[in-house]
């Protein structure tokens, strides 16, 4: 118990201070336990057989090509022709976008698919990138709770319902949650 005390507050210490990268203080935090045999190699090495991990690293795969084959600015010309010159209508319009998007996405694909194409929207529309992504951010955190696969959470939920002997979420299962949530934060805009 108190190595593993120790191995965690050495990881977290080195996660504050950001001198390391974080995967590699992970790895290294993982690799510290099976040597020391906490946990086996197999309990080590089970996380990367993940379907949400491998799915989150998929999607900033996808992220990066969607700047990188210049769809991310198509796009971003496409929403700022919608808007016209109103920074309000962008702003909604990149809301709506986001909540679209995050409805079939995982949040974090969503935000890792949308980045470029909103910072590309910023600096062609000449607005504040903040003003744009904080709202992003806040859209996308909300479609993910409208959808099983819109938030890593809800699908270990629905895998441990599944391996437990239960009936699994249903896609939209929490979509009353999700909207009722939309609405209120909607409201206080």
């Amino acid at each position: 118990m108190v190595q593993v005390l120790v191995v965690l507050v050495i990881t977290a210490g080195l996660l504050m201070w950001g001198r390391i990268r974080t995967d590699v203080v992970a790895l290294c935090s993982m690799l510290a336990l099976v040597l020391m045999g906490i946990i086996t190699p197999q309990e080590g090495l089970a996380g990367f057989s993940s379907p949400v991990v491998i799915m989150i690293a998929g999607l900033f795969v996808v992220g990066g090509a969607i700047t990188q084959t210049g769809l991310a600015r198509s796009i971003g010309n496409r929403v700022l022709s919608l808007a016209g010159e109103s920074e309000m209508r962008l702003f909604y319009l990149v809301i709506l976008v986001t909540i679209m998007l995050g409805l079939f996405v995982s949040n974090t694909g969503t935000v890792a698919i949308l980045m470029p194409i909103v910072v590309t929207i910023a600096a062609q529309s000449g607005v504040n990138a903040r003003r744009l992504l904080m709202p992003m951010a806040f859209a996308c955190s909300i479609s993910g709770m409208m959808t099983m696969i819109g938030t890593p959470p809800t699908l270990i939920v629905h895998n441990t319902l599944i391996e437990s002997g239960r009936e699994g979420l249903q896609l939209f299962t929490t979509l009353p949650v999700g909207l009722i949530i939309m609405l209120l934060c909607g409201a206080l805009l």
